[in-house]
């Protein structure tokens, strides 16, 4: 076991520059040269689901949350939350990276005084930056299964008598919950064990798999290139000293901790955003859409007398009211696009509007529109044998021959 003070030691030997190359590394989903093929379970390679920081030069160990899926189906907000290392070796461009294209507006360094003294962040412009050692005044550790045993709840008495780490996780998961403007940057030295346990609380409300939350503690061996990160120390330690003296997970939050359903419900609303991209229901023209056969490949088909269908006569009511639709028309053809609040998760929908039959059932309105009306004058026989009809079509031409031969029959009949 690697010690908490050798740890810090290791940082220490890593320069700007050997710290931007390892961002790079991880950025395709490798571990340190180093790691040897028994280290492959302790160094997760990244997914699709995890955002590692590869652009803020001098941080190594920086992502964002996972897009793990949550509490109902729904998705974590990935970009709401950085995770990462201390930035007392980022570059002033880096700094200005975490503000403009990550919005950073407040960091929360769970480091000591003396942590901090030593090793200053270099100031994101524009965030605020609040410190809350979980430690207290002490947080070096020569092992890191006393250490776990002490995240759990150092200098805890009771409810009188909280101790700093009771106290700093309120703090911590309170001021999560009330950012809604930004994004927060929590971190500690290495952003692994602190940070770690922060998350894996965090996760636990979101309602993230325990399987997810472990991958997304590992991947800092991964980008650190280490193997300090273990399932023992976050789950067989912290974890299960949680469940063993406070009755598990749930409890700790809220009865230790102090979480209110009012702090867990605005970090839920915070940091989860809805994968649901169904429809409620559809109408065109106010004909309803039956919606299980408008997602089938043919889609549905309705009766629609209007000549021509624009998007205004298209109404979409989605199941989640963060969700977006979109309307195309292709002729008499209309396809629904629904997107999800999370960005990524799309549903469509494909409705074909048939004009109806006419009264002969043999024709359409638009068919019918389409045949001539033609006015036919008979021509003078010497009295008022003058017959006036109103004809379309084939018929036109059958009554109009019947007409003039019954004209000519009445001519012979008065010259006779």
């Amino acid at each position: 076991m690697i010690s908490h003070r050798t740890r810090r030691g290791f940082i220490d030997r890593l320069g700007a520059t050997t710290l931007a190359a390892a961002a790079v590394v991880c950025s395709i989903g490798f571990g340190a040269t180093s790691a040897s093929a028994a280290d492959a379970a302790s160094q997760p390679p990244l997914t699709a689901k995890d955002h590692a920081i590869t652009d803020v030069p001098g941080l190594v160990n920086g992502r964002e949350l996972g897009s793990f899926t949550g509490l109902g189906g729904q998705v974590v907000k990935a970009p709401r939350l950085l995770r990462t290392e201390s930035l007392d070796k980022i570059t002033s461009d880096g700094a200005a990276t975490l503000a403009t294209k990550y919005h950073v507006n407040l960091v929360i360094d769970l480091r000591t005084a003396t942590q901090i003294a030593a090793k200053p962040d270099v100031p994101v412009p524009g965030a605020k930056s609040v410190n809350i050692s979980m430690f207290g005044a002490d947080g070096n550790y020569p092992d890191d299964t006393v250490m776990y045993h002490d995240l759990v709840d150092k200098g805890y008495n009771g409810p009188n008598d909280r101790g700093p780490m009771i106290t700093a996780y309120a703090q911590i998961l309170r001021l999560i919950a009330q950012d809604t403007t930004g994004t927060v940057l929590i971190h500690c030295s290495h952003g692994m064990d602190r940070t770690g346990t922060v998350m894996d609380l965090l996760y636990n409300i979101l309602g993230v798999s325990a399987s997810d939350i472990l991958h997304d503690y590992l991947l800092s061996n991964t980008q650190l290139g280490v193997t300090w990160a273990t399932p023992q120390l976050l789950q067989g330690t912290f974890e299960a000293d949680v469940t063993s003296k406070y009755g598990g997970v749930d409890a700790y939050l809220r009865k230790t901790i102090g979480l209110t359903e009012q702090d867990v419900a605005a970090l839920r609303t915070n940091l989860l955003v809805s994968n649901d991209a169904s429809a409620s229901s559809i109408t065109v023209d106010g004909v309803s859409v039956p919606l299980d056969a408008a997602t089938s490949t043919a889609g549905a088909t309705i009766t629609d007398p209007q000549t021509a269908i624009a998007a205004g006569d298209v109404t979409v009511t989605t199941t989640n009211p963060n969700a977006a639709a979109a309307v195309s028309i292709a002729g008499r053809t209309v396809t629904v696009t629904v997107t999800a609040q999370d960005g990524t998760t799309v549903d469509r929908y494909v409705v074909n509007a048939a004009l109806p039959a006419a009264a002969s059932g043999t024709s359409t309105p638009v068919a019918a529109a389409a045949t001539a009306t033609t006015r036919a004058t008979l021509p003078e026989t010497g009295g008022d044998d003058t017959a006036a009809l109103l004809v379309g079509g084939i018929g036109a031409a059958l009554v109009l021959a019947g007409g003039i031969l019954l004209a000519r029959r009445r001519t012979k009949r008065t010259a006779d």
